[in-house]
């Protein structure tokens, strides 16, 4: 019983942080193009793209996936440093 509680309680509080959405404010004066979500999501370092959505315009949604993105390849090749 104790090695089940052993292995279960780990995978159980690892698979928690997994899920958890980032907490990030939103964003505050140019918020429409595509360059506008780039540099927000540069700024607030984000780890995945659920905050991109929202009532933001379609370009700044998309240039926010791709600064998530961007930051994603960048932190998947200095891991391996």
């Amino acid at each position: 019983m104790k090695s089940v509680l052993l292995i279960t309680l780990p995978l159980a509080l690892l698979a928690g942080c997994a899920s958890t959405p980032q907490v990030v404010a939103g964003c505050k004066g140019a918020c429409s193009s595509h360059e506008d979500g780039y540099q927000w999501a540069q700024r607030a370092n984000l780890t995945d793209d659920r905050p991109c959505a929202g009532s933001y315009p379609a370009e700044f949604i998309d240039g926010c996936r791709d600064g998530v993105e961007d930051l994603y390849q960048i932190r998947r090749a200095t891991r391996s440093l």
